[in-house]
């Protein structure tokens, strides 16, 4: 359940720092859902590239850099 109106951030580009584990990615993952097109940023590279893996797979386009 969602209290969101469906595609509310179509068109959007949204940063989250952090983005590659915990809250960030559930962050991320929320505003990709709406339709946001996703950067993720975080220090640890493994973690980027599992996260955009998993994001990816949820048809949430994603992009990242350390």
């Amino acid at each position: 359940m969602t209290v969101f109106q469906d595609g509310l951030l179509e068109g959007k580009v949204a940063l989250v720092t952090g983005g590659a584990t915990g809250i960030g990615k559930e962050i991320a993952r929320t505003l990709g859902g709406q339709g946001a097109r996703i950067a993720i940023a975080s220090r640890k590279r493994e973690a980027l590239e599992a996260a955009a893996t998993e994001l990816g797979d949820e048809g949430i386009e994603v992009f990242f850099d350390t």
